[in-house]
């Protein structure tokens, strides 16, 4: 969507752009699952998932800012409670992304050297084969088909399989440095 589609969907007030929650009860925040206290206690899967698909929407706007409002007078200090939970909920995921980033790039490198080793044999073997006859220049190139298709895996993680977990993670950051506003409405 252009910026242009956008500005009909999210409310902006001057600069900002508003990611706008309405709750009746501040547990509507939370996972009801989680008995943590508040700040450490995981968002509702709703509630994470919505904040997400918003902030992956207004990519390209800079001034965007969570807005939760409640049906009347909140509590003293809920509006910093609320902040806290979000910038502590999106830390956690941003880490365990990263986190899973450096498995995913992990486990390429040692599918790298698996896959090279093999395709290596595959080589050696292809070498050893006489040079004559039908069947052994298939099993030859059959040998040299197998060596590149086990280099297949390695290279589709160390080339594409992360990406998704580094733009996970760079979400999770950008979420969790959003400021918050909890208003009466």
């Amino acid at each position: 969507m252009t910026k242009h589609q956008l500005s009909g969907i999210y409310r902006r007030e001057g600069e900002w752009t508003l990611i706008e929650i309405k709750l009746s009860e501040t547990n509507q925040l939370f996972n009801s699952m989680d008995p943590s206290p508040f700040r450490e206690r995981d968002l509702d899967p709703d509630a994470a998932s919505y904040i997400m698909s918003a902030v992956r929407e207004l990519h390209d706007h800079s001034h965007v800012k969570l807005v939760v409002y409640f049906p009347g007078p909140h509590e003293e200090g809920l509006e910093g409670m609320i902040h806290q939970s979000i910038r502590n909920y999106f830390s956690y995921r941003e880490r365990a992304a990263r986190f899973g980033v450096r498995q995913k790039l992990r486990l390429g490198r040692s599918s790298l050297l698996v896959g090279l080793v093999f395709l290596a044999v595959c080589n050696v073997f292809r070498l050893l084969l006489p040079d004559e006859g039908v069947s052994t220049k298939t099993l030859s190139e059959g040998l040299l088909i197998v060596g590149w298709v086990a280099m297949w895996k390695p290279l589709e993680i160390l080339l594409y399989e992360w990406w998704p977990l580094l733009a996970d993670a760079r979400l999770d950051a950008r979420i969790r440095e959003l400021p918050v506003e909890v208003r009466v409405g």
